[in-house]
C-alpha cells in the first residue's frame, strides 16, 4: 500500500479514500482524510477502523465488504441515521445546519485476491444543507398557510382538513368529538365606537383566552371576523359544555384598558357533539353548533346553548 499512499491522484482528489481489508483494517488513507480528520496515514494505517471509530456499525460494514468482494461490483453504504461514516466537523464555509459533515459512502472492489476494497467518502454537506433549508422553508410556508395572520390560531382551511381526520378517528376508536362555536357579542359596536385597531386587540386577546382554556390536542381556529370554532377530540357533550361555560366566564371577567377606560366584552357560544347516526359529516355537527350559537344570541347573548339533538 506504500505506492498508493504516495500516489499523486490518490492524495489530491477532493474526497476521502481509504483501503480496507475484509478484517476492517485500514491499508491506505489519503491526504483528504488526513486534512479533514487531523489523523495522519502513519497514525492509522494497519489499525481497525471500528476500533478507531467505535460508532461505526461493524457487522453492517463487514457484510457490505463481503458482498462487494463476492459480486465484484461497487455498492453504496448507508450511514443512516447519522449521515456520516466518520465524524468530521463542519466548517464555517459549510454553514451551521449540521455539526458534522454529511457523507455519501461507496465501496468498490480494489484487490479481490487480497480481499481489499476501496471506500470513498463524498462530502455532500452542502446538498444536505440545501435540502434541509428547503424542508424548513416548506414547513414554515405550510405553517403560515394554516394559520390566521392576526391571531396565529389555525384558519378555516386547516380546521376543515383536521376535522375530517378527527371525525374518522372518532368513528374508528369510538371516541366523542364535540364542537364549540362562538362569537363576540356586539362586535360591530366595538369597532364603530373604538375603531378597528381596538377590535383587532379584542380578537387577539380572545384568542389567547381560548388557547389558555383548551388542551394542546384541541383545535382552536378563527373562522373569520369575530367567529371562532373549537374542535374537542375525545370530549363528551357535557364536558364540552363545561369548557364553553368556563371560556364564557373568563371572557366576562376580562377587560382591555383603552385610554384609561375599561373595555369589557362577552361571548355567545353554541355546543354540539358529533353523532355518526345523525351527522353526515363533521360539517353537519358544526351547523348544529352554529344553530345553538344563534339561539344563544336570540335569547339574550353572553350564554352557552347546547344542541341536544
Amino acid at each position: 500500500m506504500e505506492l498508493l499512499n504516495n500516489n499523486i491522484i490518490f492524495n489530491t482528489i477532493d474526497n476521502g479514500i481509504m483501503v480496507l481489508d475484509d478484517g476492517l483494517n485500514i491499508k491506505a488513507w489519503n491526504k483528504w482524510l488526513e486534512v479533514k480528520t487531523g489523523i495522519k496515514a502513519s497514525e492509522i494505517v494497519d489499525h481497525n477502523i471500528c476500533e478507531k471509530f467505535p460508532y461505526i456499525e461493524q457487522k453492517k460494514l463487514i457484510r457490505k465488504i463481503k458482498s462487494v468482494l463476492i459480486t465484484k461490483n461497487p455498492s453504496f453504504f448507508s450511514v443512516e441515521p447519522h449521515e456520516y461514516l466518520i465524524k468530521i466537523k463542519s466548517n464555517i464555509i459549510m454553514g451551521k445546519v449540521f455539526k458534522y459533515m454529511r457523507q455519501d459512502i461507496t465501496l468498490v472492489p480494489y484487490d479481490s485476491e487480497r480481499k481489499l476494497v476501496c471506500l470513498y467518502i463524498y462530502d455532500h454537506t452542502k446538498l444536505h444543507e440545501s435540502s434541509e433549508k428547503l424542508k424548513k422553508l416548506n414547513e414554515e410556508l405550510k405553517e403560515l398557510s394554516s394559520k390566521d395572520h392576526l391571531t396565529q390560531l389555525y384558519n378555516r382551511r386547516y380546521f376543515t382538513e383536521a376535522a375530517i381526520t378527527m371525525q374518522s378517528l372518532s368513528i374508528r376508536n369510538n371516541h366523542h368529538v364535540s364542537i364549540i362555536i362562538l362569537d363576540v357579542d356586539n362586535f360591530k359596536n366595538i369597532n364603530d365606537t373604538y375603531g378597528h385597531s381596538v377590535g383587532d386587540n379584542v380578537i387577539v386577546s380572545l384568542s389567547r383566552i381560548l388557547e389558555n382554556n383548551c388542551r394542546k390536542s384541541d383545535i382552536v381556529a378563527r373562522f373569520g371576523g369575530e367567529e371562532f370554532v373549537i374542535l374537542l377530540y375525545n370530549t363528551s357533550l357535557s364536558f364540552a359544555q363545561s369548557i364553553a361555560e368556563n371560556i364564557r366566564e373568563n371572557v366576562e371577567d376580562y377587560f382591555l384598558e383603552i385610554n384609561k377606560e375599561k373595555l369589557s366584552f362577552t361571548l355567545s357560544l353554541g355546543v354540539a357533539q358529533f353523532d355518526a347516526k345523525l351527522d353526515k359529516d363533521i360539517e353537519s355537527t358544526i351547523n348544529r353548533a352554529d344553530k345553538a350559537l344563534y339561539a344563544a344570541k336570540e335569547s339574550g347573548k353572553n350564554k352557552v346553548v347546547t344542541d341536544n339533538s
